[in-house]
């Protein structure tokens, strides 16, 4: 059994990836699918430190300059940079009492314009395509199942 997720990292890149990073472990899914735009992808990092408790991605109608969330981490790229559509940001909190670890991140790509019920998994947020067109995107957490 391994280490839950202790860090969220994006990569913004230019050229399909994604690039290999010492520690992180990066889901092969473009988060720009099917829309152009830069090649933007999820990075989880495993370890003993503080877990990842609560994750979520919202939707925003222009860029935000500083954290819009209070009490919540967040990486300021935008999942739908160079795309068009709405500005979409990564948040999480960590060691929240009375909370699971989260173990497993999953990014599914569909034409379905609601997200599935998995079993062992919680959607969360928007569609990470949100007004770009092209596939809907959905993000899962899960505090039982590991991934990748």
């Amino acid at each position: 059994m391994s280490n839950p997720i202790v860090d969220i990292s994006i990569q913004d890149l230019t050229k399909k990836g994604p690039n290999t990073v010492s520690g992180w472990t990066f889901l092969s899914q473009d988060l720009n699918q099917s829309v152009g735009g830069h090649y933007i992808y999820l990075g989880l990092k495993r370890g003993t430190s503080k877990a990842l408790t609560s994750l979520t991605f919202e939707a925003y109608s222009y860029a935000q300059q500083g954290n819009p969330k209070a009490g919540w981490k967040w990486n300021s790229t935008d999942l739908n940079r160079g795309a068009g559509g709405a500005y979409i940001y990564t948040f999480w909190k960590k060691g929240e009492a009375g909370k699971s670890p989260i173990k497993g991140i999953m990014i599914l790509a569909t034409n379905q314009s609601s997200p599935y019920s998995i079993s062992g998994w919680t959607h969360t947020g928007v569609d990470l395509n949100k007004g770009a067109g092209g596939l809907y995107i959905w993000a899962y957490y899960s505090t039982t199942i590991e991934s990748p």
